[in-house]
């Protein structure tokens, strides 16, 4: 660990040297520089992992004193009545905004699947709290099936395969779709629907026929599901333990 310190140390002090003859250094070009030091020293790292790991707060603050800095020029430009300047005070907003969603993209995103991560769910769905629900709606929690057997008998390659997969799937079926765990995803409607129930299990029966390979041997994967209705200010932990029961019983009743 000590080593891995003192080598990101290394790496910024070089990035830092680089990147300060830039008066605006925007993340994904910080990244970029990031990743492109990091493999001289014989890391290998990816602008997105970086943006993903320890990086991501520093990127944050120098968002923050960028939009402080621009404030102070627009009211400067608004006083002395300075078109051009506030024009191009404009421009870098609207760039630096841009970089903004790409960065919010990647802290709510999960890097496997592509899905929500969990705290797109808390920030999205859960009061200041943490533990109370500040809308209204449907949960479906998801479980898929023997995950640790397909990663002892196929490989955690194949594993992550399935899992991908499936989220391609449940992505069909909702846009809020949230990895929570390892094998767990959740769903969340807007408003109990009658549909809700009729879509997972259209998309149970699809998933449960789908052929996956591992070399020349041929498998298949199963999930079970939970529903639950809740309302603003509900528990989170009441919701899910309802939703996790009602998972249980498909289990049961499909003897999976």
């Amino acid at each position: 660990m000590k080593d891995h310190y003192q080598l990101h140390v290394s790496i910024t002090e070089e990035v830092k040297h680089i990147v300060d003859i830039h008066k605006v250094v925007f993340p994904a070009y910080y990244g970029r520089v990031y990743a492109r030091v990091a493999k001289k020293h014989g890391a290998e790292l990816l602008a997105n992992e970086v943006l993903h790991k320890e990086m991501l707060d520093e990127k944050v603050v120098r968002h923050i004193v960028s939009l402080a800095g621009y404030a102070d020029e627009a009211v400067e430009a608004m006083e002395t009545k300075n078109q051009d300047k506030l024009e191009d005070i404009i421009k870098e907003t609207k760039k630096l905004r841009d970089e903004i969603k790409e960065l919010q993209g990647l802290v709510y995103e999960d890097s496997l699947t592509k899905c929500y991560n969990r705290k797109w769910f808390e920030d999205k769905f859960l009061k200041e709290d943490k533990v109370t629900l500040s809308k209204s709606g449907t949960m479906v929690f998801v479980d898929l099936n023997r995950l640790k057997r397909i990663n002892d008998d196929y490989g955690h390659i194949v594993g992550d395969k399935v899992i991908k997969y499936l989220s391609m799937k449940l992505k069909e079926i909702s846009s809020n779709v949230i990895r929570f765990g390892g094998d767990e995803f959740i769903l969340i409607f807007k408003k109990e629907d009658k549909v809700i129930e009729k879509k997972m299990q259209e998309s149970y029966e699809f998933f449960k026929k789908t052929k996956f390979r591992a070399d020349n041997i041929e498998f298949r994967a199963t999930f079970a599901y939970g529903l639950c209705s809740f309302t603003k200010g509900n528990l989170l932990n009441e919701v899910m333990d309802e939703a996790d029961r009602q998972m249980y019983k498909f289990k049961e009743g499909n003897r999976v």
